[in-house]
């Protein structure tokens, strides 16, 4: 092979980089040029000096309208994604193209459809978008990044899966709806753990590891692979994604309702990718198919790994506080009340009091990332205990009461409903479960 030979491969590469580059920097166009125009103008932020430039000009629909603005600047976005595909097949700007793609969609549709967001929550909603952007765009390309991540060694491995892992870790146990410092909420709701990991990222994850196994159900049967082969990868395909949506709906895992109708979309998406992962590109080599089957696979663990283990302890945490710790702390004021006719002005008296060692604290999240401590107010005869939860709404608990006292048993109402007790029972403002935010 002669030098000019060797060196061929590297032009389409730095040309698909280049573009992938190019894919980037439409993207921070759409976010400085038609971004809301914030007072402090710091540079970081949106200038929208686009939509002001256009704006008397026959472009203006372009920056005025958004399903035009759209079209018009998603297309563009799309193209050079497009590109960065045929010209290189470095995963990471394949994975930049298309975060890319995603980032300009959400820069329009927020500048254009609900600018007040953007410009209420100014550089936290920046960070949101762009977060959300690079969490859809990894999912999506998990294949391609899983591919390049077995051909590292295993320490480079480690160090290139092990920050990421604890980060998407952190966010899915730390981020509350109520956390003052908005530490990992970012935006004043968990708008990149909800719609960025447990939605967006969730879904894709499970739709990779689905195809993943559906791929290793045929390439089990090599170049002899018929059609109950391909009918049994496409079931696993479309079974698992699908089957995973339905589990988690019905434990009250998902933030959003999903029925049979979301589970059959999942399972017809994942089929149709099945069927191209498993067709397009392999110019007969069946052997392929075991690589791409690997590649999947783990690109759908790694997604969905830290997910699932960043929710079960969230959903561990939940049940740790409420049940536990709040109920040590209502149980002590209830012994304080019957002792000394009235509820303590604080906390705190419950410990000198002796019916407290010490004030349990919320167990929400990794210690250190944040002080959470259980908020009490005294109304007199009765009080309120609140803490916040884990991807939720401030948890409060009221104690007992008596509405309806003197009337007669039979004429009292139940007034019980999902985590609230019935007169004479002490009431949560919180399900034991996990509510639907959405």
């Amino acid at each position: 092979m002669t030098a000019a030979a060797a060196h061929r491969p590297a032009r389409p590469a730095r040309a698909g980089a280049i573009l992938a580059l190019g894919a980037t920097a439409l993207a921070a166009l759409v976010y400085w040029g038609l971004g809301p125009r914030p007072k402090g103008r710091a540079w970081w932020e949106p200038k929208g000096s686009l939509a002001r430039a256009l704006a008397e000009t026959s472009l203006a629909p372009v920056v005025e309208e958004t399903v035009v603005a759209l079209l018009v600047f998603g297309l563009a976005a799309a193209a050079l994604a497009a590109a960065v595909f045929a010209t290189t097949r470095s995963a990471f700007a394949r994975f930049a193209a298309v975060s890319s793609v995603v980032a300009t969609l959400l820069f329009v549709f927020y500048a254009l459809e609900a600018s007040f967001v953007w410009s209420f929550f100014r550089w936290r909603w920046s960070a949101s978008l762009a977060l959300l952007a690079l969490a859809l765009g990894a999912a999506a390309t998990a294949p391609l990044l899983a591919a390049a991540w077995l051909r590292l060694g295993w320490v480079a491995r480690v160090a290139t899966y092990l920050p990421l892992f604890l980060l998407v870790l952190a966010f899915e146990r730390n981020v509350t709806g109520t956390d003052p410092s908005l530490r990992f909420a970012i935006s004043p709701w968990p708008f990149v753990q909800i719609f960025g990991l447990e939605v967006g990222a969730a879904l894709l994850g499970a739709l990779v590891l689905g195809v993943g196994l559906g791929l290793f159900a045929l390439a089990r049967a090599g170049a002899a692979a018929g059609a109950a082969h391909w009918a049994l990868g496409a079931l696993v395909a479309a079974a698992l994604p699908a089957g995973a949506l339905l589990l988690a709906a019905e434990r009250e895992l998902l933030p959003v309702p999903a029925g049979a109708r979301a589970a059959l979309l999942l399972a017809a998406a994942s089929a149709a990718v099945f069927a191209v992962a498993a067709t397009a590109w392999l110019r007969g080599r069946t052997d392929e198919r075991a690589r791409r089957a690997l590649a999947w696979s783990v690109g759908g663990a790694l997604v969905l790994a830290p997910i699932a283990l960043g929710q079960v302890l969230a959903r561990l945490d939940y049940t740790e506080t409420r049940n536990v710790r709040a109920q040590r702390i209502i149980d002590a004021l209830e012994r304080h009340r019957e002792r000394a006719a009235a509820y303590p002005d604080k906390l705190s008296e419950l410990v000198a009091a002796g019916d407290l060692e010490q004030v349990p604290s919320p167990r929400i999240g990794f210690p250190g990332f944040s002080e959470q401590a259980f908020v009490y107010q005294n109304f007199g005869d009765s009080y309120l205990l609140e803490f916040s939860a884990p991807r939720w709404i401030q948890c409060a608990y009221n104690p007992p009461y008596d509405e309806y006292e003197g009337e007669e048993p039979e004429d009292a109402e139940d007034v019980s409903d999902d985590g609230a007790g019935a007169a004479g029972e002490g009431a949560w403002s919180c399900p034991s479960k996990p509510p639907e935010l959405w």
